[in-house]
């Protein structure tokens, strides 16, 4: 399989620093954009809302044989399920994507409030949520996802 290689556009500026439980919702955080890329933010002010393209990098190495097959946040209540039925940390490509509150853009710094990323997490890439292309209006999960997310946001 190919190799591939991703270069950060820009960096989370948060008071997160380890992994929680949840409240993400109350977060306020700060991405700072790598000078080069500022001139890419122009018209991102009219959104409301973006999407956070994320690498992981706290999380600690894929282990298939433990992280393949589990319950969603170690919660013994759950149903054992894969890898890829889950938004866990634990990944073969730690890389995460949040859709977040857009508050304010300032030079090449976008304050977010919502994003589930630590401080120092590397961003990859950012987008408009646009809900013509990121809404679903009649999606359907299973019923252990609203336990899970009790209090995550």
């Amino acid at each position: 399989m190919e190799t591939i290689t991703c270069t950060p556009v820009g960096v989370v500026k948060c008071p997160v620093t380890r992994m929680s439980q949840g409240n993400w919702a109350t977060i306020e955080s700060e991405i700072h954009l790598e000078p080069p890329y500022a001139a890419g933010l122009r018209g991102l002010e009219g959104f409301s809302h973006i999407m956070v393209v994320f690498y992981l990098h706290q999380a600690t190495g894929f282990d298939p044989a433990k992280q393949m097959l589990r319950r969603p946040r170690g919660m013994e209540n759950m149903p054992e399920v894969g890898v890829f039925a889950q938004r866990t940390k634990y990944r073969p490509n730690p890389i995460g994507v949040s859709s977040v509150e857009l508050r304010a853009i300032r030079g090449n710094v976008l304050i977010v409030r919502g994003l589930d990323a630590l401080d120092g997490t590397p961003v990859l890439d950012l987008k408009p949520y646009m809900p013509e292309f990121d809404r679903v209006a009649d999606a359907r999960t299973p019923g252990w996802v609203g336990h899970v997310m009790e209090g995550y946001f």
